[in-house]
């Protein structure tokens, strides 16, 4: 009598390759997405900075990118207007969006109504990924952000 199927030596073997396959693969994959989303928070980083610098040209009034630094790297922009102080577009925890630190020179960069900054000096914020992949940017004594 024939069976048709495949045997239990089979099996184990085309289980092997495909574990050998998947560790040489998952290593890189890793590291690509590790990659993507420091860029990704490098880019949200960015967008904050132009947030802040327009609410402040746009309401007339001081605008405000706060910073965290370390595990729990959060983002927000508030504008301090004689009347009230606001935070626009809620706080931006990119620590658990990313899975990203962040270590900054200044915990805050202040604009003006003509959107420029108020503090005359160079804020980095570096952002390191859970795979060490590393990226930076940097907000000029104007404030604007001049590489990303």
């Amino acid at each position: 009598m024939r069976r048709s199927g495949f045997t239990t030596i089979e099996m184990v073997i085309c289980v092997i390759l495909i574990g050998i396959i998947a560790s040489i693969g998952f290593p890189k994959i890793r590291n690509a997405l590790d990659k993507s989303n420091v860029r990704s928070s490098r880019d949200a980083l960015g967008t904050e900075a132009a947030i802040a610098r327009s609410a402040a040209i746009q309401r007339g009034c001081r605008g405000v990118l706060h910073f965290t630094s370390g595990a729990t790297a959060t983002v927000w922009v508030t504008t301090a207007c004689p009347a009230k102080v606001d935070t626009i577009a809620g706080v931006e925890k990119l620590s658990t969006r990313f899975n990203v630190t962040l270590t900054a020179t200044r915990d805050s960069v202040q604009y003006d109504p003509r959107g420029l900054s108020m503090d005359n000096a160079v804020t980095v914020v570096r952002i390191t990924g859970a795979a060490g992949n590393k990226d930076s940017v940097m907000i000029n004594t104007i404030g604007k952000v001049v590489r990303q």
